[in-house]
């Protein structure tokens, strides 16, 4: 299954996998911008993610994405997700993979994760404990993207400020993946039982989503090659957009169908830690590959 995987890296360099992209997720794209500008040159990715789908699927890309059973219902479920159309009225128990608690009953014991619980706002001492435990949590939507409604909590009374109204929510331990001033995540994607490749998300907000992409490199030390670095930006139709949405995209989406900054530097981190990204990326995907979807739980969108 052609997934993107999103991971975030302590001050210990312990890489923590955070959530996971199903469908046709970006990363591909990005990954060939940060290459482009860091090396000169093309990735060859595109050509590698099409040879993989021939000698692992025996069919080309598109057609490899066209056979999954869900494809049909994820993209205009992912534009309800974000507010913008109707639930799609064919629903498919796949859908249910955007569900970050069943992402994180799913592999949390297979690949290291933040420790993550429900969030119930009438009912907090669980919640409590946690945060007395951990010291720092973050509340994120249960379903959703882009880090929308994502918000700190690190004490008591930020905790029991939140929203009672609020729903469909988790608790999960902070993990704290900062670089030289900058919030960060690495994406990586996976296909066919194999790596494909992986770029970082640098901002300044708390999410680190769709801020400005760098390469990722091996480096005997963990930082940002330049620290007070330039930027290229570019205007163009990505390509997981070209296979996604064809010649007519939704508007609201093109700031990240099209616009992205890249860093002149490259992250720099020790190759053991990319190996057990790599490695992560590649169990995970494997662990998607052979589920029953039709055996899933009920996600919060069900229920």
């Amino acid at each position: 299954m052609y997934l993107g995987i999103d991971f975030l890296v302590t001050p210990q360099l312990a890489p923590f996998a955070v959530e996971v992209n199903v469908g046709l997720p970006g990363g591909a794209q990005e990954y060939e911008l940060t290459h482009q500008v860091f090396h000169g040159r093309p990735s060859g990715i595109f050509e590698i993610i099409e040879r993989t789908s021939r000698e692992m699927y025996g069919k080309s890309f598109q057609d490899y994405l066209d056979s999954l059973p869900f494809i049909g219902s994820l993209k205009p479920f992912k534009i309800w997700m974000d507010g913008m159309g109707p639930f799609p009225s064919a629903f498919h128990p796949g859908l249910r993979l955007e569900d970050k608690w069943i992402q994180y009953q799913l592999i949390h014991t297979r690949i290291a994760m933040p420790e993550t619980m429900f969030f119930d706002p009438l009912h907090l001492a669980e919640a409590q404990r946690f945060l007395e435990r951990e010291g720092t949590l973050v509340l994120k939507r249960r379903l959703g993207r882009g880090g929308r409604g994502l918000q700190r909590i690190s004490d008591s009374q930020a905790l029991m400020t939140v929203n009672p109204d609020v729903k469909d929510c988790l608790l999960q331990k902070y993990v704290e993946s900062t670089i030289d001033g900058f919030h960060f995540s690495i994406r990586s994607v996976a296909f066919g039982g194999r790596f494909m490749c992986m770029y970082a998300n640098l901002s300044t907000r708390s999410a680190s989503n769709h801020g400005t992409l760098v390469f990722v490199s091996p480096g005997s030390s963990f930082g940002l090659a330049q620290k007070d670095f330039r930027t290229e930006s570019f205007n163009r139709k990505s390509w997981e957009a070209k296979i996604w949405f064809g010649e007519t995209e939704p508007p609201y989406l093109r700031h990240n169908l099209y616009e992205d900054v890249v860093a002149e530097t490259t992250l720099q981190v020790p190759a053991s830690v990319l190996d057990a990204i790599r490695e992560a990326s590649i169990k995970i995907e494997r662990c998607y590959e052979a589920l029953d979807l039709f055996s899933l739980p009920k996600a919060c969108f069900e229920e």
